[in-house]
């Protein structure tokens, strides 16, 4: 009768060890995580206020605007689209008159207007990469949480376990009945054990068609996702510590030094691409490269505070 019992225990703990192998084994959960981060309509930019793509033969030709303002500033301006309003103004400077002095008023009016549209596109790109990446790190809190419920299913299976397996050998007087007990109860609080010390490698799938770290991974000419104004900030050289290489440059070789250090190409589609089966390791990196690039275009407002301070004295 006692031998029936331990086998019975036995028996019952394989088949526990099993269910749990195969219901931690569906590792993919069923939510499909939209990108609802994105603008909820598109953005139309006007081109006569895009940058210029030979701003230095200008400046060459107009040394009037060098003498005003420092180089850095009028890259600002030109980034902001503001180059021919300032030319404007300088030649209304020239004779002061009611009908100057009014169109330096509108030609004033009309440069605070683009300027607060930067720091709008500004605020409106940050917001957007702050979203992303709160998202990201909610859905990798998500998947860190179910594995830390998986192991402590299968860590207190384990402890459950070992303690049968320990009340049945002191209760088995037979020798070999003894050993079959305690060395299959050890397997079972083994495998159990293994299990909780291994990630589940539980995915979610994550949608990002409109992906704010393609274009910049790329290092695409141009953008269309982000504003001609913030574009030409992060690409031109002149805007980065160094002056040297680009903002973006300057992102991407961070991005391969810390965050995608031996990326392999699964990864390369998965961070670039429209979206994919995302692990929370996946997630936390994804979340990472939003935050950084978040600060990096949140710094664009000092550049652009230099320039509305070189304004201010006019």
């Amino acid at each position: 009768m006692c031998k029936c019992l331990i086998y019975k225990v036995i028996y019952v703990n394989l088949i526990a060890v099993t269910i749990s192998s195969v219901s931690f084994s569906q590792n993919r959960s069923g939510i499909r995580s939209a990108d609802y981060c994105a603008p909820a309509l598109s953005y139309t930019y006007d081109t006569l206020y895009f940058p210029k793509s030979n701003i230095e033969s200008i400046l060459n030709e107009d040394t009037s605007l060098v003498r005003r303002f420092s180089r850095h500033d009028l890259l600002v301006a030109n980034a902001v689209g503001i180059i021919p309003l300032l030319q404007q103004w300088m030649r209304a400077r020239k004779n002061v008159t009611t009908d100057t002095r009014l169109e330096q008023t509108i030609i004033q009016s009309k440069i605070q207007s683009r300027l607060h549209l930067a720091s709008t596109e500004i605020a409106s790109l940050a917001a957007e990469l702050d979203c992303a990446g709160e998202h990201a790190d909610q859905l990798a809190t998500y998947l860190d949480q179910k594995d830390e419920k998986r192991i402590r299913k299968l860590t207190i299976l384990s402890i459950v376990t070992g303690a049968v397996t320990t009340g049945a050998t002191a209760l088995v007087d037979n020798e070999q009945t003894n050993k079959v007990v305690g060395i299959g109860g050890g397997l079972i609080s083994a495998v159990l054990g293994g299990m909780a010390a291994f990630s589940s490698h539980r995915t979610l799938f994550v949608e990002h068609k409109r992906n704010l770290l393609t274009d910049i991974w790329n290092e695409n000419h141009n953008s269309s996702v982000y504003s001609p104004f913030v574009w030409y900030m992060l690409n031109e050289k002149s805007f980065s510590n160094t002056a040297q290489i680009s903002v973006i440059q300057n992102i991407r070789k961070r991005w391969q030094a810390y965050a995608l250090n031996g990326m392999n190409s699964r990864e390369v589609t998965l961070y670039f691409g429209p979206g994919g089966e995302y692990q929370q390791d996946d997630l936390h990196t994804r979340a990472n490269m939003l935050n950084q690039l978040q600060s990096s275009v949140r710094s664009i407002n000092q550049d652009l505070q230099s320039l509305m301070l070189a304004l201010s004295g006019w």
